[in-house]
């Protein structure tokens, strides 16, 4: 089997779409040896700072002499982007063999009568046999949506689950409050495993912590009273947390907070693996997480983030706050229709000069004319863009007559990743 026609299988069972469940998934794994029960597995949900999480982790870890698998989604740059070890991606002909392997006995689920797997259920039976395949020292397995019914929840005994920041999204499967979907992602937790959480609000946190005493769980939460910022701008951070001093090489304080809930993983995973502080040190500052508040290009001064929320855009904004206040904004912005986007053009639209509409390359996507409207009903100047590339050209010849502009590209990762290759 060629890469092509592995490639082409998957994407016919896209079209099948997303089950919310986990009883395909493991009836797949089943007959496949049950891959993901022979890796050492961390587990974490979340509604924003999953992949920002785990980087810090895999950093960390690969600092410490370790093999690290990564399974990660939505990708930015190619499709094999979501199964790596140690950054590096799947090889084509490692994903079509695997292929072959896993093909056959969707087949034969199928003439069984059984629901046929969806293409993220297959993603994640490809990737947890490469890691078996690979002898991976541990994987870092991100949920694709929710937790309890996610594909992913498959793992009976993680080293450990993480709860990243929570908040509203995907609200037709989850639930419309915040409490309703931290009830979902609390799904991963496993009985006494530990469980590392970003820090969370007070209600959120109660919710949590009866949940950890029920099923016997250590809960270790990232404890901002013990946080003290020393410098945070727009090329990283310096900070002290629990009396150790850490560097940042990337901004945003939102990535402190990330960081310093890894830094809690990769305390509570030294239970099984040699991690000195040292590798913590050198982890954290080594960490690069592309396309989240990244800087892509020096003049005019142009920045991408792939805030596809509400906590992504109120992120965002904050960032836009700290970092550009009184200078002119021209945003270059996609969405997916399923996402709440009068809600970011309500939470972005105060801060921008100029805004460039483009409907994502995405069956899900929203059209640019609608995003426009919105955001003319703010007051502002828009146009529309028939894709990103001729956005950023448009962005670009507007901000030739403004002073100290700069561009910020968001809305989808989809959408902003093609955009950082060409520029770079």
């Amino acid at each position: 089997m060629t890469y092509e026609e592995a490639y082409l299988y998957m994407k016919e069972a896209g079209k099948r779409g997303s089950v919310y469940g986990t009883e395909t998934v493991k009836e797949l794994l089943l007959r496949l040896g049950n891959p993901q029960d022979r890796v050492p597995v961390v587990h974490i949900a979340g509604t924003n700072g999953k992949g920002s999480i785990f980087a810090f982790v895999g950093h960390i870890l690969e600092d410490a002499g370790y093999v690290v698998g990564r399974y990660i989604s939505p990708t930015i740059f190619t499709y094999l982007e979501r199964f790596q070890i140690n950054g590096h991606y799947m090889k084509e002909s490692e994903f079509a063999r695997i292929m072959e392997t896993v093909i056959p006995v969707c087949e034969d689920m199928e003439e069984a009568g059984l629901p046929i797997p969806t293409a993220f259920e297959l993603e994640t039976a490809v990737a947890f046999l490469y890691f078996v395949q690979k002898k991976v020292d541990i994987v870092l397995l991100e949920t694709g949506m929710g937790g309890k019914n996610d594909a992913t929840n498959v793992v009976k005994q993680p080293l450990c689950t993480v709860l990243a920041s929570i908040s509203r999204d995907h609200m037709q499967f989850l639930g419309d409050t915040l409490q309703e979907i931290l009830e979902q992602k609390m799904g991963i937790l496993r009985e006494q495993v530990p469980c590392v959480a970003y820090p969370m609000q007070d209600e959120m946190r109660q919710i949590w912590l009866k949940k950890c005493d029920k099923m016997q769980i250590e809960p270790i939460m990232a404890d901002t009273d013990q946080l003290q910022v020393i410098a945070e701008n727009l090329h990283g951070s310096r900070f002290c947390y629990k009396g150790q001093e850490y560097e940042l090489g990337i901004p945003g304080i939102y990535q402190i907070y990330n960081s310093i809930t890894a830094i809690e993983v990769c305390n509570c995973l030294k239970k099984q693996y040699d991690l000195k502080n040292v590798n913590i040190k050198n982890g954290l500052k080594e960490t690069v997480w592309e396309g989240r508040f990244q800087k892509i290009k020096d003049v005019p001064l142009t920045y991408i983030d792939g805030a596809h929320n509400e906590g992504g855009w109120r992120s965002l904004r904050e960032n836009i706050r700290a970092y550009f206040t009184g200078r002119p904004l021209i945003y270059i912005c996609g969405v997916l229709a399923d996402k709440e986007y009068e809600k970011m053009v309500d939470i972005m639209a105060p801060f921008a000069s100029f805004i460039i509409t483009v409907t994502p390359d995405n069956p899900r996507a929203l059209d640019k004319e609608i995003l426009a409207d919105c955001y003319r009903s703010y007051g502002k100047s828009v146009d529309t863009a028939g894709d990103v590339f001729t956005a950023q050209r448009q962005a670009e010849t507007l901000a030739q007559e403004m002073t100290e502009p700069v561009i910020v590209v968001f809305g989808s990762l989809s959408f902003i990743g093609p955009l950082i290759p060409r520029i770079k």
